[in-house]
């Protein structure tokens, strides 16, 4: 049995991509900045850990399973967030914003970020200029998405930082 390190919700920070567009809908328009897997938008996000495939052309092909439990210690699946506010301006389709987590936790202390079992986005920084094929749609569908979870939208990271410490103190 383990012990956890501590318990209650971790604060965090993140970049996520806006899939903009009429095409797709709201719920399914919030996904991690590097994968194409959607954040849910009525309720916290689980990680989960897919099968891999590690390839070595001096190997044979090998395939493994997910994790027993997501995130492992010997894997990179999870619910990356970093400790502190971005302060890197991201233009759209990309937005900055903040996460409650909770649940298995891993810290990378040495590296400035940690990896979730279960996430909620809490806010998000208002973007300032927009970038991609659509930025216009991409701001329409942040905002949509911003009230469907119930996260607020603020002015700067430092804004985000007050935001969420305040929202966090409610859990």
């Amino acid at each position: 049995m383990r012990i956890p390190d501590r318990t209650g919700v971790v604060v965090g920070y993140r970049v996520w991509r806006v899939v903009p567009g009429k095409w797709q809908a709201p719920s399914e328009s919030l996904h991690a900045q590097t994968c194409q897997r959607s954040w849910s938008l009525t309720g916290p996000t689980t990680a989960y850990c897919p099968p891999r495939v590690q390839g070595n052309p001096n190997k044979p092909l090998l395939k493994s399973g997910p994790c027993e439990e997501s995130p492992g210690f010997d894997c990179t699946c999870g619910l990356y967030a970093r400790y502190e506010p971005i302060e890197e301006a991201h233009l759209l389709p990309y937005v900055v914003g903040s996460v409650l987590t909770w649940g298995r936790v891993i810290h990378h202390a040495e590296r400035s970020f940690f990896r979730a079992e279960k996430a909620l986005p809490i806010a998000f920084v208002r973007p300032h200029g927009g970038g991609g094929a659509f930025p216009r749609e991409a701001e329409d569908k942040l905002f949509r998405i911003a009230e469907q979870v119930g996260a607020g939208v603020v002015g700067s990271p430092e804004e985000l930082r007050v935001y969420t410490e305040k929202e966090a103190s409610k859990w």
